[in-house]
């Protein structure tokens, strides 16, 4: 199961696009939404969810490499598959293009990083334009140029011009995966805020690590939140997907600031 957004407090266009630089977390919010959506959604058996993986530049962590748990919380995948699964071309498939209109499919895409992946959604832009249509900047402050409003600002409008289409939300999502304490989180979100305000758009939705979910479920004044779980792992840090792992807090070096513990 997937904690997400409570329905009455957020809701997604039925077509969604995140995008950011490389490390924002992108692919586990999007893997996380799909997931809620399907919970939402496709159990009133109004829509069917379908998520579609972008990111043509990086051979890993992509959403393609969650298929089989997708599948299993009853969410599409639209990716290259088989010899060209692992690829870093830019391929997208035709079948992309023929769903993105279908006003039964609750579509979820997951862009690649930067102006260059960006430009992959671009090129489907006028059917993405023509939809009710959602395009999300992921804002992790830890990632390189992304830790001042000025940077956030003239990352956020490059990525957009590739894509062709205008910003409508932003994502808080600050974290440095199973190091990240509360402090992290509550830093990453006052950045998210001024973006907000400098751009005039809405903050939509808070990340929260799972290990971290229960300190931030009864705060007041937040945006809504989305318990962000680690799906994947590339080959080379010990495995693709975990399932079922707790992942013990981390121990920083003392700094004078207190971190929130799961079991606040």
């Amino acid at each position: 199961m997937t904690s997400g957004p409570k329905p009455e407090s957020f809701r997604l266009a039925r077509v969604a696009a995140l995008i950011g630089p490389y490390g924002a977390g992108k692919s586990e919010i999007a893997i996380g939404l799909a997931m809620w959506a399907a919970q939402h959604l496709a159990a009133t058996g109004r829509r069917r969810v379908v998520l579609a993986d972008l990111d043509v530049l990086k051979p890993y962590f992509r959403a393609r490499e969650m298929a089989a748990g997708l599948e299993k919380a009853g969410v599409g995948l639209i990716a290259p598959m088989g010899a060209l699964a692992n690829s870093d071309l830019p391929i997208l498939t035709p079948q992309l293009r023929a769903t993105i209109p279908d006003e039964r499919t609750q579509m979820m895409l997951d862009v690649g990083g930067d102006p260059v992946g960006a430009r992959a959604l671009g090129s489907v832009s006028d059917v993405v334009g023509a939809a009710e249509h959602d395009l999300l900047l992921v804002l992790n402050r830890y990632r390189p140029f992304m830790d001042t409003v000025e940077q956030v600002v003239e990352q956020a409008l490059m990525i957009s011009d590739a894509a062709h289409l205008a910003l409508t939300g932003i994502v808080s999502n600050t974290h440095v995966m199973e190091e990240t304490t509360g402090e992290d989180v509550r830093w990453g979100l006052d950045l998210a805020r001024e973006v907000s305000r400098r751009l005039g758009l809405p903050l939509r939705l808070l990340g929260v690590p799972e290990h971290l979910a229960g300190a931030f479920l009864q705060q007041a004044d937040l945006p809504p939140m989305v318990v962000v779980r680690r799906h994947m792992r590339p080959d080379f840090l010990g495995g693709v997907v975990l399932t079922n792992v707790t992942q013990p807090e981390p121990t920083r070096p003392s700094d004078g600031s207190a971190a929130v513990r799961s079991d606040a």
